[in-house]
């Protein structure tokens, strides 16, 4: 039996990049929902930092999120906030367990 996988992401915009962050997180949703093994993919606000977005994503397998990682829409994403984060992302891959 294959299970979800989860991918939360934390990413942290450049003072003052924020508008240009969730713009370039607007597209990469856009395109990213059509994906084959997509079941939920969003962006939150963290309420405790202005400047930190928090990604969730469920994928129906490890497969689907792989694949996720080769679309061109992804690497261009990565590309243009590679100037609009003040620090790398940190990213987890995660299975439910409870």
């Amino acid at each position: 039996m294959q299970s979800n996988v989860y991918t939360i992401a934390v990413l942290l915009a450049r003072e003052g990049r924020l508008d240009d962050l969730l713009a370039t997180l607007e597209s990469l949703a856009s395109e990213t929902r059509q994906e084959r093994g997509c079941i939920e993919y969003g962006f939150y606000h963290d309420s405790t930092n202005a400047n930190t977005v928090l990604s969730f994503e469920r994928w129906v397998d490890a497969e689907a999120e792989d694949s996720h990682w080769q679309t061109s829409h992804l690497k261009q994403a990565i590309d243009a906030m590679d100037d609009i984060l003040a620090t790398r992302p940190q990213i987890f891959r995660a299975k439910k367990i409870i």
